[in-house]
């Protein structure tokens, strides 16, 4: 048996959901991980209401209300809550907490993020005297959503910033429960370590793999392949592959999965393909911040750079092959 010592894992057994009780939760920020909470917490007994923008400027408002949720403008849902849930894009934090959010916060109160993004590199800085908390789910609003439906839950981790009350984690697990993680598990973590990894999981294992895949087709189609069959190596294929590795392990996989070409040609010659220097690099950027600052200056911007290359992807052959493949043989 493995040496390797785990941090502590909270399941449902472990987490009090009563420390809800008689509590009102506002979320701010009813998109997609927004409307997934909201849903899970309401089914879980918690008292939830949204805080949304100018109604006629947002649809949000509206989304919320159909659900069934009493949506008040942001400052009056933080007037009203016990816990402040903030389920914002990161670069649109800042404004909306200094305009609605911060001058209405009371003492006692808990604000809580899904992402310490705006705690870590501090363009957001709570009053003293109320607990900051974390929470995050790990995965999309969708499939947050349908793991609970279907009686299990999506794993994530909490944290704590401000401890004011004495009660900050027996919060944060609080909202894990209810929207379902301890069903499977929740670690605690830093806000440090939970912003920088998922920064540096997004630029190498996101940004690395679609580059790959991207790359991959390119070469193929320019020394001649047809376009559906360089889509299907290079897109297509990473389904099984992830499947596969995610129900046995990398070593399971390679051993009895994959046919002995394959593993020879992982273990040969993956190693070429993955520039570790790189990675490394990329990582101490983002530990000095230089990802974040980068981000946020574009945001600042108007996103030039970003909007820039999204044309370009856009117009791109593997994009366009992609949807006539998805057209052709379904998704």
């Amino acid at each position: 048996m493995s040496d390797i010592q785990f941090e502590k894992i909270y399941r449902d057994e472990d987490v009090d959901l009563s420390v809800l009780d008689g509590r009102t939760i506002a979320i701010i920020g009813y998109g997609s991980q927004g409307r997934a909470q909201s849903m899970n917490m309401r089914e879980s007994g918690v008292n939830i209401i949204v805080g949304a923008g100018d109604r006629t400027r947002h649809s949000s408002w509206d989304k919320a209300e159909a659900d069934g949720f009493e949506v008040y403008s942001i400052e009056e849902a933080v007037e009203k809550a016990d816990i402040v849930h903030i389920l914002l894009q990161d670069p649109a934090q800042p404004s909306v907490y200094y305009d609605s959010i911060h001058k209405h916060l009371k003492p006692g109160q808990t604000l809580s993020f899904a992402h310490g993004f705006a705690i870590l590199y501090g363009t957001i800085k709570p009053p003293k005297d109320v607990d900051v908390v974390l929470f995050v789910p790990n995965g999309p609003g969708p499939v947050t959503r349908q793991k609970f439906k279907d009686g299990s839950g999506i794993w994530g981790c909490v944290s704590v910033d401000q401890d004011v009350s004495g009660n900050a984690m027996a919060t944060a697990l609080a909202i894990s429960k209810a929207v379902g993680s301890t069903r499977v598990g929740v670690v605690e973590m830093t806000f440090q370590h939970e912003t920088e990894g998922d920064n540096y999981e997004e630029q190498v294992l996101y940004g690395g793999t679609i580059h790959l895949m991207r790359t991959m087709f390119d070469i193929m189609v320019r020394n001649g392949y047809p376009r559906s069959f360089a889509y299907a190596k290079a897109i297509r294929s990473i389904r099984s592959i992830i499947d596969d590795i995610d129900a046995v392990g990398i070593e399971s996989y390679l051993t009895s999965r994959a046919s002995r070409t394959c593993e020879f040609a992982v273990r040969h010659s993956g190693p070429r393909v993955i520039n570790e220097a790189a990675m490394e690099a990329i990582f101490q950027e983002t530990e000095r911040g230089i990802f974040a600052r980068n981000w946020l200056q574009e945001f600042s911007l108007g996103m030039p750079t970003l909007n820039r290359m999204r044309r370009t992807w856009a117009d791109s052959d593997m994009e366009k092959t992609g949807k006539i493949w998805r057209d052709k043989f379904g998704k």
